[in-house]
């Protein structure tokens, strides 16, 4: 009986083993070369992975015989040549920091099937002047147009239902969040019913030298303004306004101005950030 139990156990572990293997088999990655592009085919469809040119580019919509449905990090990470893209209708989505440090980048048109968009994806484009959101885009991450030091206007697609534009600035749909601002701005009026700042929202716009923040604004997130090497002033029209609890969120010599008490004085003493007190009234 034992001989029996040890038997089927070391059967049923072949068993498993064996489909491990085809498993791994059937999502194998290939990775290619064709030109100047470098991609993976993994389970039939393509990603972008590198080029070695520059100039004016066209993604092809298949490489290997598989559709390209994305381009992957570091895809054009640091092609300082590169001056405008063509990106084929079947691409979902960017990698995080995919055109990073693309400083010539000029003219980039977004598909509208693309979903998705990375973390710095387009970080450090300091060629680019405007770019306009697709319809179906659903995720934005993390500084992705952060460093873009020209950028002063991003546009959304009226279809898109996950983010809105107004006056060059992108906000999520309902327009109480500020998602990114464009880096060439040099000034911005929150309009009145934007709750939040969020994280990165205006990190490394170098031109943007004040901001006022409107009453009913609640909070404001992680590395808002760092970077704003112009921002000599930030004025807080609530004392009541939640300010990420970190040195990075506000430049240490942008001058705070704002309620005493109040949740900015807190961070200016905090931090050594220069305070003044609102010369308004509650």
């Amino acid at each position: 009986m034992r001989m029996l139990k040890i038997s089927k156990l070391h059967t049923f572990l072949i068993g498993i083993t064996m489909m491990v293997i085809l498993l791994c088999c059937s999502s194998q990655v290939q990775a290619a070369q064709s030109g100047d592009f470098t991609y993976t085919i993994t389970n039939g469809v393509a990603q972008f992975t590198g080029y070695t040119g520059g100039g004016d580019v066209t993604i092809p919509s298949t490489l290997g015989g598989a559709p390209v449905t994305s381009i992957g990090y570091p895809a054009f990470y640091n092609c300082t040549g590169l001056t405008s893209i063509s990106i084929p209708q079947g691409v979902t989505s960017i990698g995080g920091g995919a055109f990073n440090g693309c400083t010539g980048l000029a003219s980039i048109n977004l598909p509208q099937g693309l979903m998705s968009i990375g973390e710095e994806a387009f970080s450090g484009c300091a060629g680019l002047t405007s770019i306009n959101i697709p319809q179906g885009v659903t995720t934005i991450g993390y500084g992705a147009f952060m460093g873009c030091t020209n950028l002063t206007n991003i546009t959304t697609d009226v279809g898109n239902l996950n983010y809105a534009s107004m006056n060059g600035v992108l906000y999520n749909k309902a327009g109480t969040t500020i998602i990114a601002c464009p880096g060439g701005l040099t000034s911005i009026n929150i309009p009145q019913g934007v709750t939040t700042i969020g994280s990165a929202a205006f990190e490394n716009c170098a031109n943007l030298t004040s901001v006022n923040i409107p009453k009913g604004l609640t909070s404001i997130g992680d590395s808002a303004f760092e970077y704003c090497i112009d921002l000599t002033s930030i004025t807080f029209n609530s004392p009541t306004t939640t300010i990420y609890d970190d040195a990075n969120t506000i430049p240490a010599n942008t001058t705070i101005i704002g309620y005493t008490p109040s949740t900015a004085q807190a961070y200016a003493v905090k931090y050594g950030t220069p305070f003044q007190v609102t010369p308004k009234t509650l």
